[in-house]
């Protein structure tokens, strides 16, 4: 996803006398009389002051991301920052000066991440992300005694700093059990093993809604002959049913499994190796290359080859799983319980069922009296 780059942020201070910005630069962070940040930094780059503290905060906030994902998420929304800050794409947090900034900043920020979601350089969600990982920052550093409870209360998230308005049509979408036929199938012609584990990692992943870092974690003794158990998201443990289409498949691997490497504790193993755990990112690299020879119309397989219009991504299978649970019969909340979401707004977004087909049943529908 692209950065704010080269547009001028909404707000910004006009450059002082003699030393002109660049267009769209934040220039009132900090007086002009403090020092500078190094002179490596980019064209129209904001003179701020060279902090210690800074990269000892960004490193404590990071270091609090108890997952993998969320402190990925956390260093990319501050990256983001910096660049907003620096007009340089290859900024880092450590270099902005986050102990001053004050409510005109704040403001600023906010007006130019707005900016970005309107020109359609980032969604609101990642705007919002954004601000929640600056809140964050900020709450952590008041913690350290590096900024006043003025500026920590900018963090409440109803000031400066509050959500930016505006939605999307969530991403995603679910697949069609013709699809899903052709996916399967491409998975089981890959060779070796990885055919058949391929195949029970994606029916696992449909029929449980499995995340890919779910699908990792399984373990052979999670495994019961009606249901499987998992670490969840957040460290959580749930139990999901298992239906006999699924058996069928789970059993089928677990035969080939234990004649690979008896004894090994997780249900999937690496494609190069068998006596290795199966990692997130080898199990949706095989979900990609099964997708290619299933939907793909380019050799190499390039970011608009047709496979990526079937499968968006790894969590397409857990929009499909919900999906197809609404579709014969159960409500949203039932769902709720099924994909272990804490809030229903969650469940909602992965409602992928077919608008047209819905604006027809509506259509057919008589409402006016």
């Amino acid at each position: 996803m692209s950065d704010y780059v080269g547009k001028r942020i909404p707000g910004s201070p006009a450059p002082t006398e003699g030393a002109p910005a660049a267009e769209g630069a934040i220039t009132s962070i900090v007086p002009a009389t403090a020092d500078v940040v190094p002179s490596d930094a980019g064209p129209g780059a904001l003179a701020l002051p060279v902090i210690p503290d800074s990269e000892r905060a960004v490193q404590a906030y990071l270091g609090a991301q108890l997952s993998p994902r969320s402190k990925q998420n956390a260093s990319d929304a501050l990256r983001r920052l910096a660049r907003l800050f620096l007009r340089d794409k290859d900024a880092v947090p450590s270099q902005i000066p986050w102990a001053a900034i004050g409510y005109e900043q704040a403001a600023t920020i906010r007006s130019g991440l707005y900016e970005m979601t309107r020109i359609g350089a980032i969604t609101p969600g990642t705007a919002n992300l954004t601000l929640s990982h600056l809140r964050g920052l900020i709450r952590a550093m008041h913690a350290m005694g590096l900024v006043t409870a003025d500026q920590a209360a900018m963090a409440s998230g109803r000031g400066a700093l509050k959500s930016v308005p505006g939605s999307r049509t969530p991403r995603g979408r679910a697949l069609s059990a013709r699809e899903e036929r052709a996916l399967r199938e491409a998975a089981k012609a890959l060779g070796g093993y990885r055919g058949a584990m391929l195949d029970t990692a994606i029916v696992l992943a449909v029929g449980a809604g499995l995340r890919r870092e779910e699908i990792a974690k399984l373990a052979v003794e999670g495994l019961g002959p009606a249901e499987l158990t998992v670490i969840g998201k957040g460290n959580k443990e749930k139990r999901m049913p298992i239906d006999p289409q699924m058996r069928i498949a789970i059993d089928t691997w677990l035969n080939e499994r234990a004649e690979l490497t008896p004894g090994h504790g997780a249900l999937f193993c690496s494609p190069q190796r068998p006596d290795w755990v199966l990692s997130a990112w080898s199990f949706w690299a095989l979900v990609r290359l099964a997708a290619h020879n299933a939907f793909g119309d380019r050799k190499p397989c390039d970011p608009k080859c047709s496979c990526l219009k079937i499968i968006t991504g790894p969590h397409d299978f857990r929009r499909t799983f919900a999906t197809r649970l609404l579709d014969q019969g159960l409500d949203i909340r039932q769902v709720q319980v099924l994909m272990a979401h804490e809030s229903v707004e969650t469940t909602v977004r992965y409602d992928k069922r077919d608008i047209d087909a819905l604006f027809e049943r509506r259509r057919n529908m008589r409402v006016i009296a």
